[in-house]
């Protein structure tokens, strides 16, 4: 089991401080499991977790222990770990048939060289049987040996195409791990990786490098009135309508909740600023299509932060200062860009 979180500490402290008083609300013991199920509920970064745990609470005011150990089991247990487990017994079955075809071909081989030994020094030996029945033997060692020999080349040629396979799988199951279920965006983790990479290498070649935070619009109006399902789609509808603006080598996450950030690698701020113009007018001009929402949910529009990397910050303070920067563009009037520059 692996669960990782990547919140800095006052923002992990800002959701435990939440999460502990749901434990008493819904009258459960603040075990890790229940705990662990709140936190990311809180958190807001488990879309699924979240649909399910607000279903369960619109059906009976307290949860049981059983509900929400299948929570836990459901939707906080690495699913790609499972999977890789998986993989793993496979691998393991094969190394150990593999195993035994060598040491069986072994086995054969040994047995073999006794034969040659044997049919040598029979041929040797003034009193040794006749020449053609020794022959006659070794032929039929021989042939034996051409047959164990086949067999254990097929049980290699079967266990390669195995290993291909399980590569092949290993290398979905690394990639959808990476991947945000809900809007198919590379998802927190994912994010963290590309942005560690891309920090390095704006500090080794002093390319310009830029960062938005962008959060939908009263997004939580949206889910009161109309339910997490419509909240959901309108979450896919955006980030389809961001994905149309940003380029190949752009990086678009999912940050949690209604929040989702790009990394702009080799971007000036004037570029960058102008990408996040172009994602507001995207997300404003997009039609809800009522066919994938489910509902007349009106315009819905976004609000974007933005802040150029300096060599001489850390990877959180890069991404408070786009996070300062969206917090102001939210309390402007939102549906809007603002900017967080260190002159």
């Amino acid at each position: 089991m692996s669960i990782e979180y990547s919140e800095s500490l006052e923002e992990a402290t800002q959701i435990a401080r939440a999460a502990l008083p749901l434990a008493s609300q819904f009258a459960l013991p603040a075990n890790p499991v229940n705990y662990a199920v709140l936190y990311e509920y809180v958190a807001g970064q488990n879309p699924q977790l979240s649909e399910a745990l607000d279903q369960l609470r619109e059906n009976a005011k307290h949860l049981t222990d059983v509900q929400v150990n299948a929570l836990y089991r459901d939707f906080i247990r690495d699913t790609d770990e499972i999977a890789l487990q998986d993989v793993r017994k496979a691998l393991s079955s094969m190394v150990d048939s593999t195993q035994g075809s060598l040491d069986k071909a072994g086995q054969e081989s040994q047995a073999y060289q006794e034969c040659l030994g044997t049919a040598a020094q029979q041929l040797t030996d003034d009193e040794s049987s006749c020449a053609v029945d020794i022959v006659t033997r070794l032929i039929n060692e021989t042939v034996r040996m051409q047959a164990a020999g086949r067999s254990l080349q097929e049980e290699l040629a079967k266990t390669n195409a195995d290993l291909f396979n399980l590569r092949t799988e290993f290398r979905r199951v690394r990639q959808e791990s990476m991947i945000d279920p809900l809007t198919g965006v590379q998802n927190r983790r994912a994010f963290d990786i590309s942005l560690l990479a891309a920090l390095d290498h704006a500090k080794a070649s002093n390319e310009a490098l830029c960062l938005l935070l962008v959060d939908i619009d009263h997004f939580k109006k949206v889910n009161d009135t109309f339910g997490h399902v419509v909240g959901d789609a309108v979450l896919k509808q955006v980030a389809n309508a961001i994905n149309d603006v940003v380029r190949g080598g752009d990086v678009l996450a999912r940050y949690g909740g209604e929040e989702f950030v790009v990394l702009l690698p080799e971007t000036p701020m004037e570029g960058a600023e102008r990408v996040a113009d172009n994602i507001c007018n995207q997300v404003r001009n997009h039609k809800m299509n009522i066919g994938k929402v489910g509902k007349e949910v009106g315009r819905v529009t976004v609000s974007v932060g933005v802040a150029p990397f300096c060599n001489n910050e850390t990877t959180e303070q890069f991404v408070v200062r786009a996070d300062t920067a969206l917090y102001r563009a939210k309390e402007s009037g939102r549906n809007r860009v603002c900017t967080n520059e260190i002159r």
